[in-house]
C-alpha cells in the first residue's frame, strides 16, 4: 500500500537522484531548456527521502503527497516525454529510491558522481552557505560528525543536521548497491562530472539517448551552481533561518520567489553572492581521506565498468630487500629448502 494510491495527477518518470556538487543543476537545467521535458520547480522536493524528516517541510514546504503530486501539475504527459525532479538527496537516503519506485515502477534515475574527498568538501561549502554548517574549517567539521550524530556541536541555524555527516554523503559504494538492487540496468545511468567538463556535448549526448530524447542540438555548456558565499551574512541568516515570529512569512514569500523567480530578485541574489574557492586540504588529511573512500572508488569503477581517474590512496613503497649473503653452492640447497 503506498501513500501515492488513489491520488490523481500526474507522475515523474525521471529522477536525478546526486550525488550533490556533482553537476546535476547543469544537467537538469539543459533538460528544462526543452519543450518535451517538464521538470519541477524547486528542482529539488526532497519529499521523497522521508529519512531526512526535516528537509521537506523546513526548506520546500513540499510535506505531502497531495503538494508534491501538485509539482507536476503543469506538466502534459502528451507533449512531455520527461517529468522530472532532481532531489541530489535521494542517492544517500535509504528510502527515496524505493519511494520512487512505488510512485512510479518504470522510473528511470540519473547519478553524477565525483571524487568523494571532493564532494565531501564541497557539500561541507555548501552547508556552510546554507547556514547549516558553522565550521568554516572542513577538517573541523569533518572530526564533529560523531559528535553531531548524537545531537551536539550543531550550529544554532541547523535544519538538517544529517547534512553534516559528510562521510555518509560521500560514501557511494552502500548508495550504488541501493540502486543497483532495485532498479535495473538499462532505467540507471551513472556518469561523472569529469565527463561533464571534459566534453560535455559528449555527455548530453548519452543523457538524451537514455531518455529516448532526440537531439536538441545544444553546443553551450556554461557552468552553473559554483561555490560561493554570502556577502552579507546578517542578512543570509535572516532570510535562511529567519527568527520565530517572521518565519511563516519568511519562507511563504521564499516559496513564492523559488517558483517564479523574478529577474530582479535573481539579479540580487547574484549581487549578494560571490565565489568561494574550495581551501587546499593537508596532505595527512587528504591522504587519511582517500584511504577512507578507497572502497567506494572501486565500487563505483565496478559499477561504471571503468576507471575514474580519480586519485588513489599513496601507498607507501615496500623497503627494498637487504643484501642476499654470499652463500657456497653447498649452502643452495639447504637455503631452498628453508623458503619452500
Amino acid at each position: 500500500m503506498s501513500e501515492f494510491d488513489g491520488l490523481a495527477g500526474v507522475r515523474p518518470n525521471l529522477f536525478i537522484i546526486g550525488a550533490p556538487k556533482c553537476g546535476t543543476t547543469a544537467v537538469a537545467q539543459w533538460l528544462a531548456d526543452r519543450e518535451d521535458v517538464f521538470f519541477s520547480n524547486p528542482k529539488e522536493p526532497f519529499f521523497l527521502c522521508d529519512d531526512f524528516p526535516n528537509m521537506a517541510g523546513e526548506i520546500t514546504l513540499v510535506d505531502t503527497p497531495e503538494k508534491y503530486l501538485r509539482l507536476f501539475a503543469g506538466a502534459d504527459p502528451a507533449k512531455h516525454k520527461v517529468i522530472a525532479e532532481g532531489s541530489t538527496a535521494y542517492l544517500r537516503s535509504t528510502r527515496a529510491v524505493a519511494r520512487a519506485l512505488e510512485l512510479n515502477p518504470e522510473a528511470r534515475f540519473i547519478v553524477m558522481l565525483r571524487d568523494p574527498v571532493e564532494v565531501a568538501q564541497a557539500f561541507h561549502m555548501e552547508q556552510l552557505f546554507a547556514r547549516n554548517e558553522d565550521q568554516e574549517d572542513f577538517e573541523t567539521a569533518w572530526r564533529l560528525q560523531d559528535e553531531r550524530a548524537q545531537g551536539r556541536s550543531l550550529s544554532p541555524h541547523a535544519k538538517a543536521p544529517e547534512f553534516l555527516q559528510y562521510h555518509d554523503t560521500a560514501a557511494f559504494g552502500p548508495q550504488l548497491d541501493r540502486l543497483v538492487a532495485l532498479v535495473p540496468e538499462e532505467r540507471r545511468l551513472v556518469v561523472l562530472q569529469q565527463d561533464l567538463r571534459d566534453d560535455a556535448r559528449a555527455l548530453w549526448l548519452k543523457v538524451q539517448a537514455f531518455l529516448g530524447l532526440e537531439d536538441d542540438g545544444r553546443t553551450e555548456f556554461p557552468k552553473v551552481n559554483a561555490s560561493r558565499k554570502h556577502r552579507v551574512q546578517w542578512l543570509a541568516d535572516l532570510w535562511l533561518d529567519p527568527p520565530r515570529p517572521l518565519r511563516p512569512g519568511v519562507l511563504a514569500v521564499r516559496r513564492m520567489l523559488n517558483e517564479h523567480r523574478p529577474p530582479a530578485i535573481e539579479a540580487l541574489k547574484k549581487a549578494l553572492r560571490k565565489p568561494h574557492d574550495r581551501p587546499t586540504l593537508s596532505p595527512a588529511f587528504e591522504a587519511e581521506l582517500r584511504a577512507l573512500f578507497a572502497p567506494d572508488v572501486a565500487r563505483v569503477e565496478a559499477v561504471l565498468g571503468r576507471p575514474t581517474g580519480w586519485p588513489r590512496p599513496e601507498v607507501p613503497a615496500a623497503p627494498l630487500p637487504s643484501a642476499a649473503p654470499d652463500l657456497g653452492q653447498a649452502d643452495l640447497g639447504q637455503a631452498g629448502a628453508v623458503r619452500s
